[in-house]
């Protein structure tokens, strides 16, 4: 349970009404998984959640719960939907300012809600407040780690002609589940060959040949907590693959070696890029170098060239450079690591080599 640290923001902020929605944000600061949202008026904290999510609400401890329903069923539950339970409770004065995650609320939900309140945006904060993990939280991006480096020694193990790219992230996610991992955080990434060349691509049933770079992009998610890493295997293949590969790797050990407290992320990117651009291969990185993870798969901060975004202790990021040539082969290099005051800790599924 978070929530002293809702305290904070409407004390920077002056503010004695806040609202958040987004599950992300309800479960970072409540610990509560489900539908509804979190109400913080004038000092009284109301957990809000359907009916249907009764039981698993009332688990929370320390927090007020009220439950809504859209028919009149019992003196205790809220006649009406969420929007409705929060005029309901939070009745502050014309002039009062309530502060709202505007990036997690749906549209209509938030027209509702400005037609009644005088609306400040804190999304913001609220991605800056996240994007600190303290040690519960790294303590559960360690377990989906592990369960992640499991699947990943797997896929690097089960390499075989014939194979499929939905076999191997089909392979991938039962292992991950084995390991005690909830879900993926992600639906999994296998690309054989040409197919590896598009950063984000969805498993086909294209069969693994020789020559083949084969990216394998995956990530648990362990108690709410998500894990991103990325290896390239090559399958018998040629110069050319193992000249980009080294390329990817140098970059993305460089670009780590700049990671620490008090660098600027778009620092990091620069390396990473710098070093692939040295190597002629510029046009062919198509991406940002990394980006924040934690409850969700892809936070603050960015790690990107227009970032404006200061590394700060206790962050966890990707560095993930990547080379992509249509119509033949892609690699990407990625792990996850943890901002430290100096070197950051890095944690590795499995060995980066040839």
């Amino acid at each position: 349970m978070r929530l002293y640290k809702l305290e904070k923001i409407k004390e920077k902020l002056n503010a004695r009404n806040l609202m958040i929605l987004g599950e992300p944000n309800v479960f970072y600061f409540t610990g509560y998984r489900g539908a509804g949202g979190l109400l913080d008026c004038d000092g009284n904290k109301v957990l809000l959640a359907p009916l249907l999510e009764r039981n698993r609400a009332l688990k929370v401890k320390g927090i007020d719960v009220k439950l809504y329903y859209p028919f009149k069923i019992d003196d205790e539950v809220i006649e009406g939907n969420l929007t409705t339970a929060m005029k309901q409770i939070c009745k502050p004065s014309p002039n009062d300012q309530v502060l709202v995650d505007v990036g997690y609320v749906p549209t209509e939900i938030y027209i509702q809600l400005n037609s009644i309140y005088n609306i400040k945006n804190i999304t913001q904060e609220i991605l800056e407040t996240r994007a600190i993990k303290d040690d519960q939280e790294i303590e559960m991006i360690k377990l989906a780690q592990r369960a992640t480096a499991e699947a990943m020694k797997k896929a690097g193990s089960s390499l075989d002609k014939d194979m499929t790219e939905i076999e191997l992230a089909g392979l991938i996610d039962m292992t991950m589940r084995r390991e005690g991992a909830e879900d993926y955080a992600f639906p999994s990434i296998t690309a054989f060959g040409e197919n590896a060349a598009e950063p984000h691509h969805i498993p086909t049933m294209r069969s693994l040949k020789s020559g083949d770079t084969v990216v394998v992009d995956i990530g648990a998610k362990y108690q709410g907590y998500s894990f991103d890493s990325t290896r390239t295997f090559l399958y018998n293949c040629s110069e050319k693959a193992k000249k980009v590969y080294e390329t990817v790797l140098e970059a993305q050990l460089e670009a780590i070696d700049t990671v620490r407290e008090g660098v600027e992320a778009s620092t990091v990117d620069k390396v990473a890029r710098s070093r692939i651009e040295r190597a002629g291969y510029g046009k062919y990185f198509v991406h940002s170098t990394g980006h924040g993870v934690g409850i969700e798969v892809h936070e603050n901060p960015t790690i990107s060239m227009r970032s404006k975004d200061l590394l700060k202790e206790g962050m966890v990021i990707t560095v993930e450079p990547g080379i992509y040539i249509e119509n033949e082969l892609g690699v990407r290099i990625e792990d996850t690591l943890i901002v430290r005051k100096g070197k950051p800790e890095v944690l590795e599924t499995v060995y980066k080599a040839i």
